[in-house]
C-alpha cells in the first residue's frame, strides 16, 4: 500500500538539518508571527500550521529531543520513507514488523544497536587490517634486503642468519598480532564505547 511522504520537522520550519539553534529560533519566530496574523483573521488552516510549527520547534530547539528525532529520521530514511526507492526493502520491513509484533521504538532501538555494533566491528577490522599490512610491508622489506645482499655477495645458498631473522620476525609478528587483537584493541574498543555514552 503506497504511503505519502511525511514532512520532516526541518521541512516544516524550512531549515536544513545542520541549522543552528539561533537560526531555528529566528525562522520559527518569523513564521509564527505570520501565521498568528492569519489566525486572528479567523483562518483554521493558520491554527493548524501554528500547532505544526510549534511542535517542530519544541523538538528541534531542545538538543536531546533533536538528537533523538535525528536518529528516528535516519531510521525512517532507511526503512520507512514514504517514497521508498526499494519496494522490496519496504515489504521486508512490513513482514518483520508484523512477524515480530514490535513497536516502532523497539525496532528503532534494535536498529540503532545494530548500527553501533556494526560500526565497532568495522573499526576493529580496519585497525587489524592496518596492523597486518604494516607487518606484510616490513616482511617484504626484509626479503628484499636479503635478496639484494645475496646478489651483491654472490651467495647462492640461503643465508642462515637471514632465514633465522625472517622466522624470528614472523614469530614476533604473530605474537604481536595476538597482543594487539586480544589485549590492546578490546581496551580501545571499550574507550570508544564509553565515549559514545
Amino acid at each position: 500500500m503506497p504511503r505519502t511522504k511525511r514532512e520532516t520537522y526541518y521541512e516544516i520550519l524550512g531549515i536544513s538539518r545542520n541549522a543552528t539553534a539561533e537560526a531555528t529560533t529566528d525562522l520559527y519566530v518569523s513564521q509564527i508571527s505570520f501565521w498568528e496574523k492569519l489566525a486572528v483573521a479567523g483562518s483554521s488552516e493558520a491554527k493548524e500550521k501554528i500547532l505544526e510549527l510549534t511542535k517542530a520547534y519544541l523538538t528541534l530547539s531542545d538538543p536531546k529531543k533533536r538528537a533523538r528525532y535525528d536518529a528516528e529520521l535516519d531510521f525512517d530514511f532507511v526503512l520507512l520513507d514514504g517514497k521508498a526507492k526499494d519496494p522490496e526493502m519496504e515489504e521486508a520491513y512490513d513482514h518483520y514488523r508484523l512477524g515480530h509484533k514490535k513497536s516502532y521504538q523497539e525496532i528503532l532501538s534494535e536498529f540503532t544497536k545494530f548500527r553501533l555494533e556494526m560500526g565497532d566491528t568495522l573499526w576493529v577490522l580496519k585497525k587489524t587490517t592496518v596492523y597486518l599490512v604494516i607487518n606484510l610491508l616490513v616482511y617484504a622489506g626484509i626479503v628484499l634486503i636479503q635478496s639484494l645482499y645475496q646478489n651483491q655477495n654472490n651467495v647462492t645458498e640461503n643465508d642462515f642468519t637471514f632465514n633465522l631473522f625472517s622466522l624470528l620476525f614472523l614469530g614476533m609478528s604473530v605474537l604481536g598480532y595476538l597482543m594487539f587483537r586480544f589485549y590492546f584493541l578490546p581496551k580501545q574498543l571499550q574507550k570508544r564505547k564509553n565515549q559514545r555514552t
